[in-house]
């Protein structure tokens, strides 16, 4: 089909420097994005791409059901009780897993973290029917990304590039992801989903973007369970630790939980282009 972002993304690309700052943050409901997106509407088309090369992020209201979020948080705590915490490369035949990683095992990673990831691939016996419903979501910002709507949906990990999804527990006062980008050869956008809200299943802490300055950007407050948030995957954001007054306990599910959709180099390929973190003076941000 054809994709009228694609030209447009590729001529800001090719003239600006990538966003590293968010500028502001834009709300949105999910049918007029779906939508505005889906129509490809010339105006509609340069004013968003536009948008979000100036590094802007979207905050896009009732995405997902309440529903869909909470019984996919019960799940996934309950399948991960019942396997043992492993680790597997994005190499072909894969499995799905889940890790704990803790904060020394966090400094092995490219971008230091803690947190308990479950991850999928649609190869897999899909458990919980997750890719029917996170690719009719996932497939609008490909589209927006300047790629076909199913693109990499059916491949493996020979052939270079891998949508997987991912669903992470942050626990309480330890958990963290610090300052960083995303790659963005093969999806321009973050693309995360959100499974807990601040208040009610955790206090304080949890994503932030960051602005000039150095400024924490902090959009915790104005997040529901459903919503989906995306922006250049060269702007800079990670999670504070929340819940600082309790225990961490992995084998809970409190803390902040949520939702990643990314489609990855894979293992397969030299030299891969991965995430990096970025140094920044914002301790707070950082687990203490």
């Amino acid at each position: 089909m054809q994709n009228k972002y694609k030209p447009v993304w590729n001529r800001l690309e090719q003239s600006l420097p990538r966003p590293e700052r968010v500028r502001k943050v834009i709300q949105m409901d999910f049918q007029e994005y779906k939508t505005k997106v889906e129509a490809q509407d010339d105006s509609f088309v340069n004013t968003i791409v536009e948008s979000l090369y100036s590094g802007d992020a979207y905050l896009i209201k009732g995405a997902f059901s309440k529903e869909f979020m909470t019984d996919l948080r019960k799940n996934i705590h309950e399948y991960c009780r019942d396997r043992p915490s492993e680790f597997h490369k994005m190499l072909e035949g894969s499995p799905d897993f889940h890790r704990m990683i803790d904060p020394e095992a966090g400094k092995k990673y490219a971008v230091a973290s803690c947190k308990h990831s479950c991850y999928f691939y649609a190869w897999n016996d899909d458990p919980f029917d997750l890719f029917t419903p996170i690719n009719e979501r996932w497939r609008i910002l490909k589209l927006l990304m300047g790629l076909q709507p199913d693109e990499y949906e059916k491949n493996t990990p020979k052939d270079g590039v891998v949508d997987r999804i991912q669903v992470v527990r942050y626990p309480p006062r330890i958990g963290y992801l610090e300052p960083h980008t995303d790659p963005y050869l093969h999806q321009r956008l973050i693309f995360s989903g959100y499974m807990s809200k601040r208040g009610v299943d955790y206090q304080g802490g949890g994503f932030y973007l960051v602005g000039e300055g150095d400024k924490v950007i902090n959009i915790e407050d104005d997040i529901d369970v459903g919503d989906i948030c995306f922006c250049y995957a060269t702007v800079y954001h990670g999670v504070a630790p929340a819940d600082n007054n309790k225990e961490p306990d992995w084998e809970k599910d409190d803390g902040r939980w949520f939702l990643s959709m990314y489609s990855n180099a894979s293992d397969e390929v030299p030299d891969r282009h991965t995430a990096a973190p970025v140094k920044l003076s914002i301790p707070e941000v950082m687990p203490s």
